[in-house]
């Protein structure tokens, strides 16, 4: 889980690789990015997500780009609480195109992660780019929020 501040600026050019170099020394790769807009409505894809798409998209052609409705977060939704985007390419240019509405690996029991996580407040606990670049001894990698994620995933599939 990476979180980082979307302003397109040379913090952000830094942040993404260092990501993409930790990717890369694992055997991985940045396969996609999720963007969730400020606005409570707003359920456009904005012009800084595109362009960080477009990157991830240079290094990954198979890549994706998931926009989270704010409007779908909720404990009783029962919808995918996100939109995705795949690359076209023309022209050398990437546009991203609204897929159909996505899957779950777990389906309706995968709705409950979220919730869950919400619950027990984990998203306090994330660590983004600007707080490791405050006190480097804060990772972005954020290893304890995955481990609790897995633990949800493995309730899931038991």
């Amino acid at each position: 889980v990476l979180c980082v501040d979307t302003t397109f600026h040379p913090c952000f050019i830094v942040a993404l690789t260092q990501i993409e170099e930790y990717a890369t020394n694992r055997g991985m790769k940045i396969g996609g990015y999720y963007h969730a807009n400020e606005y409570y409505t707003d359920t456009e894809v904005g012009a800084v997500a595109t362009r960080i798409a477009d990157k991830i998209a240079e290094n990954c052609p198979n890549s994706c780009m998931l926009l989270v409705d704010n409007t779908k977060l909720s404990f009783l939704s029962t919808e995918v609480p996100f939109k995705s985007y795949l690359p076209t390419r023309s022209n050398e240019r990437i546009d991203w195109k609204s897929c159909d509405k996505p899957s779950l690996q777990y389906g309706a029991k995968g709705l409950s992660i979220g919730p869950e996580i919400v619950k027990k407040q984990l998203h306090r606990s994330i660590i983004d780019m600007d707080c490791h670049y405050d006190d480097i001894t804060l990772h972005w990698d954020n290893k304890a929020i995955d481990e609790v994620v897995k633990l949800f995933v493995e309730g899931l599939t038991s």
